[in-house]
């Protein structure tokens, strides 16, 4: 946990302030539903690039002239042909929530207020961390330094060759051990990566400063939990994820009511629902930015 706090900011819409505020949590939507899909293709082009040099460089992951010598090359090919998918499995949902450093950036408004409706509430990163890992979930910083992205893909990448290595390459029958560990390596190895996708953005958008809750979840054990709201093409399964409260109350450290023709009476009517739901909110303050009817 940081030792110096800071506040981070979830962007909401209007039904989204009133959601949260009635439900004391927040969603988080299946990573594979996100409304971003570029987001998600984004870390799928970065380990596609990262494999096709894996391969280049390690001669056990090259195809040969036998089967058995060539079990790296196709192991590899498996994984390339399954990461536009990344359904490593059916019995695990991976759920994240967004949040941002920044509670009054244009850029997030213009995603969130097309029509004059949007809110940022904020909320201690270190009350929210340690909320949310004692829920068994975790909170974490995205990366937008694409050194330090392909680092930790390349991590990913030496641990799934030793253990392919220590698996599959040194044993006596590699036929067999193929058939026996080769999925679960596979399935493990996504898995991994599904949980490292989320938090890899273009550096384009560093200016976001985005921090996200990650839930891996066992789909048995949230079968009476999830829950589907309507996406633009198809539903979308989400989860709530608890905020911290103080006693009964939620706690809300700030809400910025977005760029909007009537902002002053948009906040009193905010701090009236506030009062309503008794939510603990130190301050209900107003955008600097300017607003542009569409």
């Amino acid at each position: 946990m940081e030792s110096t706090d800071k506040t981070v900011f979830h962007y909401t819409s209007l039904q989204g302030l009133l959601g949260i505020t009635e439900s004391d949590s927040i969603w988080a939507t299946n990573i594979l539903y996100l409304n971003d899909a570029s987001e998600l293709r984004y870390a799928k082009d970065l380990l596609k690039e990262e494999l096709a040099v894996f391969r280049a460089t390690h001669q056990e992951f090259t195809k040969s002239d036998t089967f058995e010598k060539s079990l790296g090359h196709f192991f590899l090919e498996t994984i390339e042909n399954n990461i536009n998918t990344l359904l490593p499995s059916q019995s695990i949902g991976f759920f994240v929530c967004s949040f941002s450093e920044d509670g009054d950036l244009l850029s997030q408004w213009r995603g969130y207020s097309k029509a004059g409706e949007g809110f940022s509430l904020g909320f201690s990163l270190n009350r929210l961390k340690a909320f949310v890992e004692k829920a068994r979930f975790s909170m974490k910083k995205v990366i937008y330094n694409q050194n330090e992205q392909i680092a930790n893909i390349r991590k990913l990448l030496a641990d799934l060759r030793a253990k392919f290595t220590g698996d599959i390459g040194n044993s006596v029958d590699k036929g067999q051990a193929w058939d026996e560990k080769g999925k679960p390596l596979l399935a493990d190895f996504l898995l991994e990566f599904i949980k490292l996708a989320p938090l890899l953005k273009h550096p384009k958008f560093a200016e976001e400063k985005e921090w996200r809750i990650v839930a891996a979840l066992k789909t048995k054990h949230i079968s009476s939990t999830i829950k589907f709201r309507a996406g633009s093409t198809m539903v979308v399964p989400y989860i709530e994820v608890l905020l911290p409260l103080e006693g009964e109350s939620l706690v809300i450290d700030e809400i910025i009511v977005g760029p909007t023709n009537e902002r002053t009476l948009s906040a009193a009517s905010v701090e009236m629902l506030l009062r309503s739901r008794n939510v603990v909110c130190p301050g209900v303050n107003c955008s600097t930015i300017p607003y542009r009817a569409p």
